[in-house]
């Protein structure tokens, strides 16, 4: 087994990425889905985040967490970030390490599609880092087109991640995505026999 670690900031591109990767043969494992999975509302770490934050976290006559209030609640303060990562972090950690358990004995390239690997010092789990990036300004676009996000929750979000040089300097492969759907395609293609000559490389 290769364990891949995908990394970029928002709006990078990361997850379609990821999502090429599949197409070629990978196992994905998504930290944003075990996110949301933690966050449901019969899970205890639903709890914990509505005890922290209240009810204002909630939707409308519902008991689902509205993620996009709370990250407005969150990002730009960092002791209510730092408050909530308390949270749903190791329930994501958990459901990565069964993951990966679950694939241990397999020759899979398992891709663990996560924005925050080098902070949290998920690299030390992984065998290659595999940073997406792409121009600030374009993810800002990206963002705001396709979330509906607005400028100062895409500058605190930004903000709360390492920058883009940072992380170029620390991966291992580097795939930029400032161009078409197509030419990540074709980056795809490029990166991914580099992945199968690392797999079939390990001792």
């Amino acid at each position: 087994m290769l364990v891949v670690g995908l990394t970029g900031g928002i709006g990078s591109g990361k997850s379609t990425v990821a999502a090429l990767l599949a197409e070629r043969g990978a196992q994905v494992i998504d930290a944003d889905s075990l996110g949301r999975d933690a966050l449901r509302p019969d899970q205890p770490a639903w709890h914990s985040v509505v005890g922290q934050f209240g009810d204002e976290v909630l939707s409308a006559g519902s008991m689902e967490i509205d993620r996009k209030r709370l990250a407005g609640i969150v990002f730009g303060d960092a002791r209510k970030l730092a408050a909530l990562n308390a949270i749903v972090h190791p329930v994501i950690f958990k459901g990565i390490a069964d993951s990966l358990e679950r694939l241990a004995e397999s020759d899979a390239i398992v891709v663990l599609d996560a924005a925050l690997i080098l902070e949290v010092g998920l690299q030390e789990s992984v065998d290659v880092v595999v940073a997406v990036v792409a121009d600030d300004e374009l993810r800002r676009q990206r963002l705001a087109r396709d979330r509906g996000m607005t400028i100062s929750d895409i500058r605190a979000r930004m903000a709360s991640q390492i920058s883009t040089e940072e992380l170029i300097s620390r991966a291992d492969l580097v795939v930029r995505n400032d161009r078409s759907l197509e030419d990540l395609a074709e980056a795809a293609d490029r990166i991914w026999p580099e992945l199968v000559r690392r797999r079939e490389a390990k001792p």
